[in-house]
């Protein structure tokens, strides 16, 4: 686009930046500055320093038509960041490492692209420090998770061992109640002793004295007989 003829500058030295342009001035230095015209050829024809064009321009976002939207970041509109924040509704609690660290690693492809060697290698660097510090996290899960399947598996065995003893007691307990139902089935009597004697109820009984035929308190011991 070519220059028009300069308008009439102020008569105070707005080339310095230090008039006061009147709002509507503005708005005409804005008007042609979106239109396509260069920040220089607007200082020539208004009369405005370039450094105070520009801060306005900043201060207020002037757009120009000739210039690609970007985000206020800098992010291309398609970058993925953008987009996984936004998947989450700005929750990056949300976000796991390892998605971060793909971003990471297409910027840096991205920026190769564009031929911005210093943005790729801080994209790298960070790269390669969001997957350290992944594979720590991961490395750190998987001991704990080690660590309670291995006392789970310890009290596990302690378990399997007291039933088994208890088990074992039962059937010894069982075996021997067994026999002594069979022993009492063989020979009821002996079986009844020999249970009396397991008791312990009639063991420490008096034997009683063996009969003699002879009544206590008689003369002589004189033996019983029968009538004459």
């Amino acid at each position: 686009m070519t220059d028009a003829a300069p308008r009439p500058a102020p008569t105070d030295p707005a080339d310095v930046g230090q008039a006061v342009l009147p709002d509507a001035v503005w708005d005409e230095v804005r008007a042609d500055y979106l239109a396509g015209w260069s920040a220089p050829a607007c200082c020539r024809r208004y009369g405005v320093g370039l450094s105070t064009l520009r801060k306005r321009a900043a201060e207020e976002d002037w757009r120009r038509t000739d210039q690609p939207w970007t985000t206020p970041n800098g992010l291309d509109r398609d970058d993925e960041g953008l987009a996984l924040e936004e998947s989450v509704d700005g929750d990056l609690e949300q976000i796991p490492l390892g998605e971060l660290s793909v971003v990471a690693f297409q910027r840096m492809m991205r920026a190769v692209l564009h031929g911005n060697a210093m943005e790729a290698l801080r994209w790298r660097r960070v790269h390669n420090v969001i997957q350290s510090e992944a594979a720590e996290i991961e490395r750190r899960q998987w001991l704990a998770k080690t660590r309670q399947a291995r006392a789970e598996e310890k009290a596990r065995a302690a378990t399997e061992a007291l039933m088994k003893g208890l088990r074992e007691e039962t059937r010894i307990m069982e075996a021997d109640i067994r026999r002594r139902e069979a022993d009492v089935i063989a020979d009821p009597i002996d079986g009844i002793d020999d249970i009396d004697g397991i008791d312990g109820v009639f063991s420490s009984s008096p034997a009683s004295p063996p009969s003699t035929g002879v009544l206590p308190g008689l003369p002589g011991g004189a033996p019983v007989t029968g009538p004459p």
